[in-house]
Protein backbone atom coordinates (compact mmCIF):
# COMPACT_ATOMS: atom_id res chain seq x y z
CA UNK A 1 0.00 0.00 0.00
CA UNK A 2 1.42 3.16 -0.79
CA UNK A 3 1.85 5.84 1.93
CA UNK A 4 -0.15 9.37 1.28
CA UNK A 5 2.93 11.55 -0.14
CA UNK A 6 2.97 14.24 3.21
CA UNK A 7 3.58 11.41 5.58
CA UNK A 8 6.07 9.59 3.55
CA UNK A 9 8.17 12.91 3.32
CA UNK A 10 7.45 13.53 6.98
CA UNK A 11 8.71 9.59 7.75
CA UNK A 12 11.88 9.75 5.63
CA UNK A 13 15.10 10.76 5.99
CA UNK A 14 15.71 14.03 3.88
CA UNK A 15 19.00 15.33 2.88
CA UNK A 16 19.25 18.02 0.56
CA UNK A 17 22.76 17.37 -0.50
CA UNK A 18 24.04 20.93 -1.48
CA UNK A 19 21.59 23.42 0.30
CA UNK A 20 21.02 26.84 1.31
CA UNK A 21 21.07 27.00 5.18
CA UNK A 22 17.52 27.09 6.01
CA UNK A 23 14.60 28.96 4.61
CA UNK A 24 15.49 32.46 4.13
CA UNK A 25 15.39 35.38 6.68
CA UNK A 26 15.63 38.72 6.23
CA UNK A 27 14.45 41.23 8.79
CA UNK A 28 13.88 44.90 8.63
CA UNK A 29 17.25 46.04 10.10
CA UNK A 30 18.90 43.37 7.60
CA UNK A 31 16.61 44.55 4.75
CA UNK A 32 18.00 48.34 5.48
CA UNK A 33 21.82 47.11 6.01
CA UNK A 34 21.29 45.33 2.36
CA UNK A 35 20.27 49.05 1.26
CA UNK A 36 23.23 50.53 2.82
CA UNK A 37 25.26 48.64 1.61
CA UNK A 38 24.08 48.26 -1.90
CA UNK A 39 24.25 52.39 -1.69
CA UNK A 40 28.04 51.86 -1.03
CA UNK A 41 28.69 49.39 -3.77
CA UNK A 42 29.71 46.51 -2.10
CA UNK A 43 30.35 43.95 -3.70
CA UNK A 44 27.76 40.51 -3.96
CA UNK A 45 30.15 38.08 -1.89
CA UNK A 46 30.78 40.97 0.46
CA UNK A 47 26.97 42.05 1.14
CA UNK A 48 26.13 37.86 1.06
CA UNK A 49 28.72 37.48 4.00
CA UNK A 50 27.73 40.52 5.82
CA UNK A 51 23.98 39.08 5.87
CA UNK A 52 24.46 35.91 7.04
CA UNK A 53 26.71 36.88 9.87
CA UNK A 54 23.46 38.71 11.70
CA UNK A 55 21.62 35.89 10.42
CA UNK A 56 23.90 33.86 12.45
CA UNK A 57 24.39 36.49 15.15
CA UNK A 58 20.65 36.55 15.92
CA UNK A 59 20.37 32.73 16.35
CA UNK A 60 23.36 32.37 18.62
CA UNK A 61 21.84 34.83 20.82
CA UNK A 62 18.10 32.84 20.43
CA UNK A 63 16.46 34.73 18.19
CA UNK A 64 14.48 34.39 14.96
CA UNK A 65 12.23 31.84 15.50
CA UNK A 66 10.57 31.95 12.61
CA UNK A 67 13.08 30.49 11.06
CA UNK A 68 13.16 26.80 13.12
CA UNK A 69 9.59 27.10 12.49
CA UNK A 70 10.15 27.57 8.09
CA UNK A 71 12.96 24.83 8.36
CA UNK A 72 10.45 21.54 10.45
CA UNK A 73 7.92 22.50 7.83
CA UNK A 74 10.17 21.74 5.03
CA UNK A 75 10.48 18.11 6.96
CA UNK A 76 14.57 18.20 5.66
CA UNK A 77 16.63 16.42 7.94
CA UNK A 78 20.13 17.27 7.16
CA UNK A 79 21.64 19.97 4.43
CA UNK A 80 25.02 19.96 3.12
CA UNK A 81 26.10 23.41 3.22
CA UNK A 82 28.78 25.09 1.27
CA UNK A 83 31.53 26.87 3.12
CA UNK A 84 34.39 29.38 2.36
CA UNK A 85 32.34 31.12 -0.75
CA UNK A 86 31.49 34.34 0.04
CA UNK A 87 33.71 37.20 1.66
CA UNK A 88 36.05 39.39 -0.12
CA UNK A 89 38.31 36.88 -1.11
CA UNK A 90 36.09 34.16 -2.55
CA UNK A 91 37.26 30.28 -2.57
CA UNK A 92 39.76 31.52 -0.02
CA UNK A 93 41.56 29.66 2.99
CA UNK A 94 40.71 33.04 4.60
CA UNK A 95 37.52 32.37 4.16
CA UNK A 96 36.95 28.95 4.79
CA UNK A 97 38.66 29.19 8.32
CA UNK A 98 36.30 31.99 9.19
CA UNK A 99 33.20 29.96 7.94
CA UNK A 100 33.92 27.14 10.06
CA UNK A 101 34.57 29.64 13.51
CA UNK A 102 31.50 30.76 12.97
CA UNK A 103 29.95 27.63 12.33
CA UNK A 104 31.34 26.06 15.79
CA UNK A 105 29.78 28.99 17.70
CA UNK A 106 26.91 28.36 16.06
CA UNK A 107 26.69 24.48 16.82
CA UNK A 108 28.06 25.07 20.29
CA UNK A 109 24.98 27.73 20.91
CA UNK A 110 22.39 25.80 19.45
CA UNK A 111 23.36 22.47 20.44
CA UNK A 112 19.33 22.07 20.94
CA UNK A 113 18.66 22.73 17.28
CA UNK A 114 21.56 21.65 15.54
CA UNK A 115 23.75 18.94 14.85
CA UNK A 116 27.31 18.44 12.93
CA UNK A 117 27.03 16.02 10.45
CA UNK A 118 30.62 13.72 11.54
CA UNK A 119 29.86 10.36 10.64
CA UNK A 120 27.02 8.08 8.98
CA UNK A 121 25.09 7.91 11.94
CA UNK A 122 24.76 11.39 12.55
CA UNK A 123 22.26 11.39 9.87
CA UNK A 124 19.80 9.14 11.79
CA UNK A 125 20.76 10.63 15.11
CA UNK A 126 19.49 14.39 14.03
CA UNK A 127 16.12 12.58 12.93
CA UNK A 128 15.47 10.79 15.61
CA UNK A 129 16.39 13.52 18.06
CA UNK A 130 14.48 16.42 16.19
CA UNK A 131 17.58 18.21 15.18
CA UNK A 132 18.91 19.70 11.80
CA UNK A 133 21.74 17.71 10.47
CA UNK A 134 24.49 19.99 8.60
CA UNK A 135 27.29 18.90 7.02
CA UNK A 136 30.23 21.14 6.27
CA UNK A 137 31.29 21.33 2.91
CA UNK A 138 33.39 23.12 0.19
CA UNK A 139 32.83 23.62 -2.97
CA UNK A 140 36.26 23.87 -4.53
CA UNK A 141 39.53 22.83 -3.14
CA UNK A 142 41.29 26.19 -3.77
CA UNK A 143 40.56 26.92 0.20
CA UNK A 144 43.99 24.05 0.83
CA UNK A 145 46.24 26.10 -1.72
CA UNK A 146 48.93 24.00 -2.55
CA UNK A 147 49.33 21.69 0.91
CA UNK A 148 47.81 18.58 0.90
CA UNK A 149 48.25 18.52 4.58
CA UNK A 150 45.39 21.32 5.38
CA UNK A 151 42.86 18.58 4.09
CA UNK A 152 43.73 17.49 6.92
CA UNK A 153 43.19 19.97 9.03
CA UNK A 154 39.73 20.87 7.45
CA UNK A 155 38.86 17.62 8.37
CA UNK A 156 39.48 18.23 11.81
CA UNK A 157 37.63 21.17 11.71
CA UNK A 158 34.32 19.38 10.43
CA UNK A 159 35.05 19.33 6.82
CA UNK A 160 33.57 16.02 5.69
CA UNK A 161 32.69 16.77 1.52
CA UNK A 162 34.70 18.69 -0.61
CA UNK A 163 34.08 19.45 -4.51
CA UNK A 164 38.06 19.04 -6.08
CA UNK A 165 37.14 22.18 -8.26
CA UNK A 166 34.36 25.12 -9.13
CA UNK A 167 33.49 26.17 -12.57
CA UNK A 168 37.12 26.79 -13.25
CA UNK A 169 40.33 25.38 -13.55
CA UNK A 170 42.34 25.04 -10.15
CA UNK A 171 45.37 23.02 -8.82
CA UNK A 172 43.53 20.03 -9.19
CA UNK A 173 41.56 20.07 -12.51
CA UNK A 174 39.23 21.96 -14.92
CA UNK A 175 35.73 22.63 -14.00
CA UNK A 176 32.62 22.33 -16.11
CA UNK A 177 33.07 25.76 -17.62
CA UNK A 178 37.22 25.80 -18.37
CA UNK A 179 37.89 26.98 -22.00
CA UNK A 180 39.95 23.95 -22.72
CA UNK A 181 39.50 20.69 -20.31
CA UNK A 182 41.41 17.92 -19.33
CA UNK A 183 41.61 15.31 -16.18
CA UNK A 184 42.81 15.61 -12.72
CA UNK A 185 46.71 17.00 -12.21
CA UNK A 186 49.19 14.80 -10.47
CA UNK A 187 48.17 17.02 -7.04
CA UNK A 188 44.61 16.65 -8.08
CA UNK A 189 45.14 12.71 -8.06
CA UNK A 190 47.28 12.90 -4.75
CA UNK A 191 44.17 15.00 -3.08
CA UNK A 192 41.85 12.05 -3.94
CA UNK A 193 43.66 9.78 -2.20
CA UNK A 194 44.12 12.13 0.80
CA UNK A 195 40.78 12.73 1.39
CA UNK A 196 40.32 9.03 1.24
CA UNK A 197 42.38 8.20 3.90
CA UNK A 198 41.00 10.88 5.85
CA UNK A 199 37.24 9.89 4.67
CA UNK A 200 36.19 13.05 3.27
CA UNK A 201 33.75 12.79 0.41
CA UNK A 202 34.98 13.38 -3.22
CA UNK A 203 32.50 15.25 -4.58
CA UNK A 204 32.57 16.18 -8.68
CA UNK A 205 29.41 18.64 -8.77
CA UNK A 206 31.20 21.00 -11.11
CA UNK A 207 34.04 19.47 -12.14
CA UNK A 208 34.43 18.44 -16.03
CA UNK A 209 33.78 15.39 -17.23
CA UNK A 210 37.24 14.52 -17.59
CA UNK A 211 37.77 15.64 -14.31
CA UNK A 212 34.76 13.68 -12.67
CA UNK A 213 35.67 10.13 -14.80
CA UNK A 214 39.47 10.64 -13.47
CA UNK A 215 37.94 11.09 -9.57
CA UNK A 216 36.17 8.21 -9.80
CA UNK A 217 38.92 5.67 -11.60
CA UNK A 218 40.98 6.73 -8.87
CA UNK A 219 39.23 7.06 -5.86
CA UNK A 220 38.68 3.73 -3.99
CA UNK A 221 35.85 5.06 -2.19
CA UNK A 222 32.71 6.11 -4.28
CA UNK A 223 32.25 9.51 -5.76
CA UNK A 224 29.27 11.63 -5.35
CA UNK A 225 27.98 14.21 -7.81
CA UNK A 226 26.41 16.58 -4.87
CA UNK A 227 24.62 18.81 -7.23
CA UNK A 228 23.98 18.50 -11.12
CA UNK A 229 21.67 17.11 -14.26
CA UNK A 230 21.96 15.41 -16.88
CA UNK A 231 23.12 17.17 -20.31
CA UNK A 232 21.30 14.96 -22.62
CA UNK A 233 18.08 16.47 -20.83
CA UNK A 234 19.35 20.12 -21.17
CA UNK A 235 22.60 20.67 -23.16
CA UNK A 236 24.67 23.32 -20.43
CA UNK A 237 28.11 23.11 -19.83
CA UNK A 238 27.06 22.72 -15.99
CA UNK A 239 25.23 18.85 -17.18
CA UNK A 240 27.27 15.77 -17.16
CA UNK A 241 27.71 13.34 -19.98
CA UNK A 242 25.34 10.09 -19.96
CA UNK A 243 28.69 8.22 -19.56
CA UNK A 244 29.94 10.37 -16.82
CA UNK A 245 26.27 9.73 -14.96
CA UNK A 246 26.71 5.82 -16.16
CA UNK A 247 29.97 5.73 -14.37
CA UNK A 248 28.92 7.15 -11.30
CA UNK A 249 26.04 4.22 -10.52
CA UNK A 250 28.68 1.42 -12.11
CA UNK A 251 31.39 2.83 -9.53
CA UNK A 252 28.82 2.86 -6.48
CA UNK A 253 28.44 6.45 -6.13
CA UNK A 254 25.62 9.31 -5.52
CA UNK A 255 23.96 11.65 -8.28
CA UNK A 256 22.29 14.51 -6.47
CA UNK A 257 19.70 16.16 -9.18
CA UNK A 258 19.19 20.08 -8.59
CA UNK A 259 16.07 22.71 -9.13
CA UNK A 260 18.30 25.68 -10.37
CA UNK A 261 15.49 26.78 -13.34
CA UNK A 262 18.26 28.18 -15.88
CA UNK A 263 19.86 24.80 -15.48
CA UNK A 264 17.24 22.43 -15.91
CA UNK A 265 15.67 23.49 -18.83
CA UNK A 266 15.75 26.39 -21.73
CA UNK A 267 12.66 26.97 -21.25
CA UNK A 268 10.75 30.42 -19.99
CA UNK A 269 9.32 28.84 -17.34
CA UNK A 270 11.07 25.69 -15.41
CA UNK A 271 8.34 23.78 -13.55
CA UNK A 272 8.62 20.40 -11.38
CA UNK A 273 8.08 18.42 -14.80
CA UNK A 274 11.55 19.98 -16.48
CA UNK A 275 13.43 19.05 -12.55
CA UNK A 276 11.33 15.37 -13.12
CA UNK A 277 12.94 14.55 -16.51
CA UNK A 278 16.53 15.10 -14.75
CA UNK A 279 15.47 12.23 -12.35
CA UNK A 280 14.40 9.94 -14.86
CA UNK A 281 17.34 10.26 -17.03
CA UNK A 282 19.70 9.79 -14.18
CA UNK A 283 17.64 7.28 -12.46
CA UNK A 284 17.95 5.47 -15.94
CA UNK A 285 21.78 5.55 -16.91
CA UNK A 286 22.71 4.97 -12.92
CA UNK A 287 20.11 3.31 -11.23
CA UNK A 288 17.93 4.72 -8.98
CA UNK A 289 19.58 4.05 -5.73
CA UNK A 290 22.33 5.91 -6.73
CA UNK A 291 20.48 9.02 -7.40
CA UNK A 292 18.79 11.74 -5.25
CA UNK A 293 18.31 15.50 -4.48
CA UNK A 294 21.00 18.53 -4.28
CA UNK A 295 18.50 21.89 -4.65
CA UNK A 296 21.29 24.02 -4.97
CA UNK A 297 18.46 26.35 -5.28
CA UNK A 298 15.22 28.36 -3.22
CA UNK A 299 16.86 31.55 -1.92
CA UNK A 300 14.11 34.04 -1.49
CA UNK A 301 16.32 36.86 -2.35
CA UNK A 302 15.81 41.04 -2.06
CA UNK A 303 16.42 42.84 -5.80
CA UNK A 304 19.23 44.91 -5.08
CA UNK A 305 20.66 41.25 -3.86
CA UNK A 306 19.62 39.57 -6.94
CA UNK A 307 20.86 42.46 -8.76
CA UNK A 308 24.11 42.24 -7.61
CA UNK A 309 24.37 38.43 -7.69
CA UNK A 310 23.74 38.19 -11.37
CA UNK A 311 26.71 40.54 -12.00
CA UNK A 312 28.98 38.68 -9.71
CA UNK A 313 28.45 35.01 -10.84
CA UNK A 314 29.59 36.55 -14.50
CA UNK A 315 33.17 37.29 -12.63
CA UNK A 316 35.84 35.55 -13.24
CA UNK A 317 36.16 34.23 -9.26
CA UNK A 318 32.59 31.94 -9.88
CA UNK A 319 33.39 31.28 -13.98
CA UNK A 320 30.11 31.70 -15.31
CA UNK A 321 29.37 33.39 -18.58
CA UNK A 322 26.40 34.87 -20.27
CA UNK A 323 25.63 31.67 -22.04
CA UNK A 324 25.01 29.94 -18.67
CA UNK A 325 21.54 32.17 -17.98
CA UNK A 326 22.58 32.60 -14.24
CA UNK A 327 19.76 34.85 -12.84
CA UNK A 328 18.78 34.95 -9.41
CA UNK A 329 15.23 36.02 -9.60
CA UNK A 330 14.22 32.95 -11.63
CA UNK A 331 11.77 30.68 -10.22
CA UNK A 332 10.36 26.83 -10.93
CA UNK A 333 6.57 26.30 -10.90
CA UNK A 334 5.81 24.03 -8.11
CA UNK A 335 9.42 25.02 -6.34
CA UNK A 336 9.15 28.73 -5.67
CA UNK A 337 11.37 28.69 -2.86
CA UNK A 338 12.94 26.01 -0.16
CA UNK A 339 10.09 26.38 1.91
CA UNK A 340 8.33 23.97 -1.29
CA UNK A 341 10.76 21.19 -0.71
CA UNK A 342 7.90 18.80 0.33
CA UNK A 343 6.70 19.59 -3.12
CA UNK A 344 9.74 17.66 -4.77
CA UNK A 345 8.51 14.45 -3.02
CA UNK A 346 5.13 14.94 -4.04
CA UNK A 347 6.23 15.24 -7.75
CA UNK A 348 8.09 12.24 -7.15
CA UNK A 349 4.52 10.08 -5.73
CA UNK A 350 2.98 11.68 -8.33
CA UNK A 351 5.60 10.26 -10.89
CA UNK A 352 5.08 7.46 -10.27
CA UNK A 353 8.03 5.85 -8.40
CA UNK A 354 7.49 3.76 -4.92
CA UNK A 355 7.54 4.29 -1.53
CA UNK A 356 11.20 2.79 -0.96
CA UNK A 357 12.30 4.12 -4.08
CA UNK A 358 11.51 7.75 -2.91
CA UNK A 359 12.87 7.11 0.60
CA UNK A 360 16.29 6.69 -1.32
CA UNK A 361 15.76 9.35 -3.52
CA UNK A 362 15.15 11.25 -0.51
CA UNK A 363 18.25 10.95 1.35
CA UNK A 364 18.76 6.53 2.16
CA UNK A 365 21.26 6.81 -1.21
CA UNK A 366 23.43 9.29 -0.01
CA UNK A 367 23.45 7.95 3.75
CA UNK A 368 24.42 4.55 1.66
CA UNK A 369 27.27 6.77 -0.54
CA UNK A 370 28.63 8.65 2.97
CA UNK A 371 29.02 5.75 4.92
CA UNK A 372 30.78 4.11 2.42
CA UNK A 373 33.28 7.51 1.41
CA UNK A 374 33.33 8.94 5.18
CA UNK A 375 32.36 6.12 7.61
Amino acid sequence: MTVPADQLHRESLVIDTCSQFGPSVYTPEMLARLDELAAQGASASATVQDLTDRVFAGLVRHELPDFWTAWDETGVDVVSLTVGAFGERPWSYDNAVRDLAQWTELFEARGDRLLKILRADDFERAKAEGRKGVLLAFQNATHIGDDLDNLELFHRLGVRMIQLTYNSRNLLGDGCTERVQTGLSQFGVDAVKRMNELGIVVDTGHCCDATTLDAIEVSERPVAVSHAFCRSVSDHDRGKADDVVRAIGESGGYFGVVVVPFFITDHPTASLDHWLAHVDRAVELAGVEHVGIGTDWGEELPKQLVDMLNEEMRAADFGFRPEHRVDWAATVDGYRSWRDWPNLTRALVDHGYTDDEIRGLLGGNFLRLFRSAAG
